[in-house]
């Protein structure tokens, strides 16, 4: 957007020659290129001429006319043979006396010469000055001419006035016999000459014009637009688009209109998506029967000849029969239909869909899923039946090998195994024949085994040492026992060992890797230890020796 001031220096230069009784002649102006100027921003009246390199051209004013007592115009043309520069500054001043009446900050405008065969263009910039008495002060008495006016606007809004004007006869699109009707020859498609109109321009196509159609399913499209140059001829431009989807759009400060011709499917049939005539001929279309279609225009003949009352015999029996047939298959259909409200179904029901069966209440949903590799079955969120599953995986099947993997899973009530007769109580008790060929209670089995190492006192060592037996097997059973190993890769193995961590107390368990086997001073050798060790001493930092204890391999 343009800002425009008139500066304080002019009313001051202005009051100076009414005083003197002197012309205020305003005769050149001035363009420069101003770097980062702000068009948009307001102007400072005190503001001056730029710098002499940032002007780039000076032009006497080559016309003066009055509009009214209070207002005049400037104006100067730049023809083709000026140029080229870009501009965004423009003031109009007086020569004479360096006076700078009035400034114009303007976006970054091009002026450029004819050359090369290149034509160049022409501009007109022109300064509307309002102040009280300015026809008088001015000595300008000649009408403001035709030619200082910009008629673009005017142009423009008759354009588009004409454009809606077709828009209410033909609506967005409506086309004439088969112009630009898409067809198809082997394998080219084509569009065919003729006329239409697209968002109220008309387009005409005067010779056949052959498309590509590359990807299926797309579609076809007609792009018009209204362009021309400011002394030309302006026309419709018209552009034939395959694509799938295509709006309505503005390029380069020109709008585009468009209008599907035609559909073409997967296997390259194509439907006609043209309006044929004006709005009130495609209403006609769907309101009146053609006398020259013999009802062939009619989606629905048969109900068409029932309102006219004028079915033939022939054609009576034939509706009568199919609606005969039709009934019946209705009555066969709906015989066979399963009901929503419940229903017994007397074969099978096959269902290709992965979530083939989802079961829903208020808060939640069971999926029963099958995507081919696995059976699920799924639950969702809560408050959330109708959506996905969640993390929880409750059961799952391998469809290959039939293995059956549950998730969190609780059995109130005897658990069954196998083939074998096993089976776990609620009380946690496994009833098995591993133990005893006629089957037992394996706690049974493990009183009866201890009992029988108990009761082995067959010389006197056992006898005086009944207690340690019961130690032994009882540390057996719950795991505090572990026998003396032979090498430092079997638990229960002791070792003494250099430890490389900070203080260990008695009954500390270390990992491995931080122990070396040594000997009592602390020499040790370069390799640690694998598993973990329980401290059967003591180990300190002090100094090597101190380091060393006898440790007991325990995992």
């Amino acid at each position: 957007m343009s800002q425009t001031v008139i500066t304080t220096a002019f009313e001051q230069w202005k009051a100076r020659q009414a005083e003197s009784g002197e012309p205020v002649l305003l005769d050149e102006f001035i363009f420069a290129n101003v770097p980062g100027l702000d068009p948009n921003a307001p102007i400072d009246r005190s503001e001056g001429i730029p710098p002499a390199a940032q002007v780039v051209h000076r032009q006497p004013v080559n016309r003066k006319g009055v509009v009214n007592d209070n207002a005049v115009v400037h104006s100067a043309v730049l023809g083709a043979d000026v140029g080229d520069f870009t501009f965004n500054w423009i003031g109009l001043v007086n020569k004479t006396s360096g006076t700078l009446a009035m400034i114009v900050h303007a976006p970054e405008q091009q002026k450029l010469k004819t050359k090369d065969g290149q034509q160049g263009n022409v501009l007109t910039r022109s300064f509307l000055m309002e102040y009280s008495g300015a026809q008088q002060e001015t000595g300008i008495s000649t009408p403001a001419e035709t030619w200082q006016i910009d008629f673009t606007a005017r142009m423009a809004g008759m354009d588009e006035r004409q454009r809606l004007e077709n828009t209410d006869i033909y609506g967005p699109g409506a086309f004439f016999g088969d112009g630009w009707l898409v067809g198809k020859s082997g394998s080219q498609y084509y569009v065919t000459r003729g006329a239409g109109y697209v968002g109220g321009l008309r387009a005409q196509l005067d010779e056949n014009q052959n498309i590509t159609v590359g990807v299926k399913p797309v579609k076809v499209w007609l792009d018009v637009c209204w362009s021309g140059a400011l002394t030309s001829v302006w026309g419709v431009q018209s552009v034939v688009t395959v694509a799938d989807d295509l709006t309505g759009y503005e390029q380069n400060g020109v709008k585009h209109y468009v209008f599907p011709l035609a559909s073409i499917d997967s296997a390259g049939v194509i439907t006609d998506l043209r309006p044929k005539g004006s709005l009130s001929d495609q209403q006609a279309n769907s309101d009146f029967v053609r006398k020259d279609k013999n009802l062939a225009d009619l989606n629905d003949k048969a109900k068409s000849r029932e309102s006219l009352s004028v079915y033939s015999k022939q054609e009576a029996d034939t509706a009568d029969k199919k609606s005969l047939d039709a009934a019946q298959q209705a009555n066969e259909n709906a015989s066979n239909r399963v009901a929503k409200n419940g229903d017994t179904m007397t074969g099978p029901l096959t269902s290709t869909y992965v979530d083939a069966l989802r079961l829903r209440q208020a808060k939640r949903s069971f999926i029963f899923r099958f995507d081919g590799s696995n059976f699920y079955l799924l639950k969702t969120k809560e408050n959330d039946p109708d959506g996905s599953w969640d993390d929880a995986r409750p059961i799952t099947v391998n469809a290959n090998s039939g293995e059956v993997s549950l998730g969190p899973t609780r059995v109130n009530g005897d658990l069954r195994v196998g083939d074998k007769g096993a089976w776990m109580a609620s009380d946690g008790n496994i009833w098995g024949t591993r133990w005893n060929a006629n089957g037992q209670w394996l706690w049974d089995a493990i009183s009866q085994n201890i009992q029988s190492v108990l009761n082995t006192a067959n010389d006197a060592w056992n006898k005086a040492n009944d207690a340690q037996v019961n130690r032994v097997t009882a540390g057996w059973v719950d795991g505090s026992y572990l026998p003396r190993g032979q090498n430092e890769n079997t638990i229960g193995t002791f070792v003494m060992a250099w430890s490389n961590t900070g203080n260990v107390d008695f009954n500390n368990v270390v990992s491995g890797g931080n122990l070396f086997p040594s000997t009592a001073d602390g020499s040790h050798v370069g390799w640690s230890l694998p598993g973990s060790w329980r401290c059967c001493g003591a180990m300190r930092t002090t100094n090597d020796a101190h380091r060393v204890s006898l440790w007991q391999r325990v995992a």
